[in-house]
């Protein structure tokens, strides 16, 4: 009984709560840790249509000769000699059709490990 009695008293003397005049000390180490894994699946398709319709045209006209004067009966007059007109031209159309799928996939594995550790101390008079 008399144990019982003293374990008791002593059991409050510990929990008791600081009166003013008494000295303490707080020593207190916190280490906490954490793992994140992260796991993406990727699967996107993008279409895409382009269409271009394109037309060109071109002309040359290219005139070859000479002009000769002529006299008859006292007037003068004018002719070509060995003429010739060369034309040309061109002409382009046309059109440009284009279909794309594009398509992305896979596995993007992330992890992420973190560590913190702290230490708290202080000492001081209540």
């Amino acid at each position: 009984m008399k144990q019982v009695l003293g374990l008791a008293i002593l059991a409050t003397l510990f929990t008791s709560p600081a009166l003013a005049g008494e000295t303490f000390v707080l020593n207190q180490w916190t280490i906490k840790g954490g793992r994140t894994q992260t796991n993406f699946n990727i699967d996107t398709v993008t279409n895409s249509n382009r269409t271009q319709d394109y037309s060109s045209s071109s002309d040359k006209i290219y005139i070859d000769g000479m002009v000769e004067a002529e006299y008859n009966n006292g007037k003068v007059g004018e002719y070509f000699k060995d003429f010739t007109v060369y034309n040309g031209g061109s002409e382009l159309n046309g059109s440009f059709h284009e279909k794309m799928t594009t398509r992305v996939w896979g596995t993007i594995n992330t992890i992420m490990n973190s560590y913190t550790s702290t230490h708290e101390s202080s000492a001081g008079i209540r």
